[in-house]
């Protein structure tokens, strides 16, 4: 249950940064059950935050709880001012290996199907970062490594928090990872399509053509949650066409996540957020796109198509009749979420970058793991037998796919 704390005095008297005189109070989830019943003001806060993407809903993190939680403990901080909510550290502990160290890492409630993450602050952004870290820092015997992960290049995240580490004499460090397509929606469809390259207008026609030889191509849309039962099989069968199941990264590779995208796709539906299309071949769906609709922007969770219908490009034949209803819809953008591929830049060329963020505690396993992580393996980066060696201990820890790339997690474990 959440047990109510007030915070100690700064730890770091002659530090240059100054606490502020006002102290909010933390508490403490780390129980399901308290989880749960924190909806309310989970969502108020999140709404009062202005978050724009969903993946700091109490909904996201209700299912990825209940479909990754297991080996790991909920340590989520509720920042109060009085009995206003105003901000919250959604945090939890789990023990890991880096570089073979075993290590208690309190990091984000996040996986690698966790496109974005942060802390949620409505207001005194300075005051909830002093108290997340003063409590951080009470009890720094309860962890080794704080790694917070895809946080936004804009974020505060990235600003205030190494400069209040940095000053109690921890090791710091920020990682760049993925960065993430994305399209500004302005003016219209037809000035928009007319922009793309020739090649991709020419190819869609051409390969439109082709497809409709096979019988008639058809849009749909599954929005209503009764419908989600039978549309989400068909979506998990045709990602299990491609490559992905070779490599068992497919969804319905794994129960946990089948259950998760499932567990989204329904909470979603319930708040009118799904946006679940197919492409379909004389009934028969041939391409998806599973996508969340937030703040009036769509954000792409997983895309694919039946490998037997590859030329005709079915993928980008419903991106581009997707991106046509989000004009008609009055979307202002679409996050493709996720990392470069050809694929996405033939639709845009912006991008956002993401970072995560390292903190070491001030004792010697730390200062080991911030010097292997920040100058040795860079250094080692730049030796030919570096990147063999590399993929070689990803494939012995099965973080190496079949396609030659590793995820985006082994990569956060410098490896």
């Amino acid at each position: 249950m959440m047990n109510p704390m007030t915070l100690a005095a700064p730890l770091v008297p002659n530090s240059n940064v100054a606490f502020r005189v006002s102290h909010p109070r933390v508490e403490v989830i780390s129980d399901f059950e308290s989880l749960v019943s924190a909806k309310p003001v989970w969502d108020r806060l999140v709404d009062l935050a202005g978050i724009d993407h969903p993946f700091l809903s109490h909904d996201w993190i209700l299912s990825w709880w209940e479909s990754f939680g297991a080996g790991r403990q909920l340590n989520i901080l509720l920042v109060k001012d009085g009995e206003d909510l105003i901000g919250i550290a959604p945090l939890m502990v789990s023990r890991r290996r880096m570089y073979g160290i075993p290590v208690r890492e309190l990091g984000f409630i996040y996986n690698d199907h966790t496109p974005r993450f942060d802390f949620i602050v409505a207001r005194d952004h300075a005051s909830v970062y002093e108290a997340v870290w003063r409590h951080l820092l009470d009890r720094r015997e309860e962890w080794d490594l704080l790694k917070l992960c895809q946080i936004d290049s804009g974020s505060r995240t990235l600003l205030e928090l190494p400069l209040l580490a940095a000053a109690s004499g921890c090791q710091v460090g920020t990682w760049p990872s993925i960065e993430s397509p994305y399209l500004r929606i302005e003016k219209s469809f037809e000035q928009y399509f007319k922009s793309l390259n020739t090649g991709l207008r020419q190819n869609l026609k051409r390969r439109m053509k082709r497809l409709e030889e096979r019988g008639a191509v058809e849009f749909e849309c599954v929005s209503a949650e009764e419908q989600i039962d039978s549309a989400l099989p068909d979506a998990f069968r045709i990602e299990a066409s491609s490559w992905k199941h070779s490599a068992g990264t497919a969804i319905d590779c794994h129960s946990e996540l089948q259950k998760f995208y499932s567990s989204v796709a329904h909470r979603a539906a319930r708040r009118g957020a799904l946006y679940l299309t197919f492409l379909r071949v004389n009934g028969l769906r041939i391409a998806f796109d599973l996508s969340l609709i937030h703040n009036n922007k769509r954000f792409i969770l997983k895309p694919g198509y039946l490998q037997e219908y590859h030329s005709c490009s079915p993928g980008q034949q419903l991106m581009a009749m997707t991106i046509r209803d989000a004009f008609a819809r009055g979307l202002t953008e679409i996050d493709f979420l996720g990392a470069v591929e050809a694929w996405k830049l033939s639709w845009t060329s912006e991008k956002r970058k993401n970072y995560w963020l390292f903190v070491f505690q001030k004792d010697l396993r730390g200062a080991l793991l911030h010097y292997t992580k920040f100058r040795l393996v860079p250094w080692l980066q730049e030796k030919q037998f570096y990147v063999p060696l590399r993929d070689r201990m990803l494939n012995l820890l099965g973080l190496f796919t079949r396609r030659g790339s590793f995820t985006d997690a082994a990569r956060g474990r410098a490896l």
